[in-house]
């Protein structure tokens, strides 16, 4: 079993690390463990709104890529997101942000999850809940 959590893992890490889209951002997959997936991005001048905040765009962005992680890690085949809300509670402008998740639900196809995000000293930013379907692998 222990092989066979590593390899799911490893599969998981590779699939999300080559995406373009998660490496244009700078996401890094800290951890990926049974108990924890740990998601962390560096806030950046590319990133920030005319504000001069953390874009709610990449909040939303992560909150659904570490739901995502985390369901990967658990059942292993890929899904898709069919809705997802965001609250956003506080403005951040430099440091890091960081994700974890939590996955709900019994449903085969259908999985739920919740993701936060928080600064380095553990103040939350943003939260949500997101919907998903599991795709099945051929």
């Amino acid at each position: 079993m222990e092989t066979n959590t590593s390899n799911l893992y490893g599969s998981v890490r590779n699939d999300f690390e080559t995406s373009p889209f998660f490496n244009l951002l700078g996401f890094e997959l800290v951890s990926i463990t049974e108990d924890e997936v740990i998601l962390e991005l560096p806030v950046e001048t590319k990133l920030l709104n005319t504000h001069g905040s953390l874009h709610g765009g990449v909040y939303a962005t992560m909150i659904d890529n570490i739901i995502s992680l985390k369901m990967r890690s658990m059942i292993g085949n890929p899904v898709i997101t069919i809705n997802l809300t965001i609250n956003y509670i506080a403005p951040i402008t430099s440091g890091k942000i960081i994700a974890k998740a939590c996955i709900y639900g019994e449903g085969k196809r259908i999985k739920m999850g919740e993701g936060i995000v928080m600064d380095e000293n553990g103040k939350l930013l943003a939260k949500g809940s997101g919907t998903f379907k599991v795709i099945k692998q051929k």
